[in-house]
């Protein structure tokens, strides 16, 4: 994931309007890791056939969010100078490769999300 947080945070720092490019790719980063467990939610719930009305969706839903915001914060956010050292030296083959890897989990990961 701090792979993923990396390429994120470089493409971000390229756009010039954007003040916090470190806290915007943790929160995009939780944000896809959230349709991941939304997708696994959805089937465990389809599964049983649990129905929630609106209140109890957007509770369980934020209630997620939180829970994986907090430990991002922490192995992300607050690691990004070390994160940055670590995969700044990354050869022009290594890039190639981790923004195709980046850009097929995001594809998935919403196209997963959308289908279910």
């Amino acid at each position: 994931m701090q792979y993923l947080y990396y390429r994120v945070l470089k493409l971000l720092t390229r756009v010039k309007t954007n003040d916090t490019p470190a806290l915007n790719a943790m929160v995009l980063i939780t944000a896809i890791q959230g349709l991941n467990v939304f997708s696994i939610f959805d089937l465990i719930k389809s599964h049983y056939k649990w129905e929630f009305n609106e209140p109890q969706a957007i509770i369980i839903g934020l209630s997620f969010y939180i829970i994986l915001l907090i430990p991002n914060y922490f192995y992300l956010f607050l690691k990004k100078n070390k994160i940055v050292q670590r995969f700044n030296n990354e050869t022009n083959k290594e890039k190639v490769l981790g923004i195709v890897w980046l850009m097929i989990y995001i594809v998935l990961s919403i196209a997963i999300f959308t289908l279910l």
